[in-house]
């Protein structure tokens, strides 16, 4: 009987070794994914850093370009308001010169009328 308590205690002995090298792979494997995803979350954990600090300096690029518009708006405005006078004075000048144009035509005919019907020249040749 004590060999046969021997090789049950040798049997017992293997399954235990096997057993405590099983838990020991699990451990070793746990440890190697918790060592992964620690790197896994600081990497995530520096882009959305980095992400946030690229977030905040396009934020104050923002704010410049809104500051920047803004005072930009009421020369835009000036140079809008001076475009539509000049636009408004070419017209201006465009009529007037059309209205002096037939006023010049009208008063052309009227003295070529006037004196071909009230003056009495003659042209004598000689």
């Amino acid at each position: 009987m004590s060999d046969d308590i021997q090789a049950a205690l040798r049997e017992m002995a293997r399954s235990i070794g096997a057993l405590e090298s099983q838990v020991s792979g699990f451990a070793s494997q746990w440890r190697d994914q918790d060592q992964k995803a620690s790197f896994g979350r600081r990497d995530l954990h520096q882009k959305i850093d980095a992400l946030r600090s690229d977030m905040q300096t396009l934020e104050g690029q923002v704010r410049a370009a809104i500051s920047d518009i803004a005072l930009m708006k009421p020369i835009v405005e000036a140079v809008e308001a001076a475009k539509l006078q000049a636009e408004g004075a070419v017209t201006a000048v465009r009529w007037t010169s059309r209205a002096g144009y037939w006023l010049a035509v009208a008063v052309t005919l009227g003295a070529g009328w006037v004196l071909s019907n009230w003056l009495n020249i003659k042209v004598s040749l000689r």
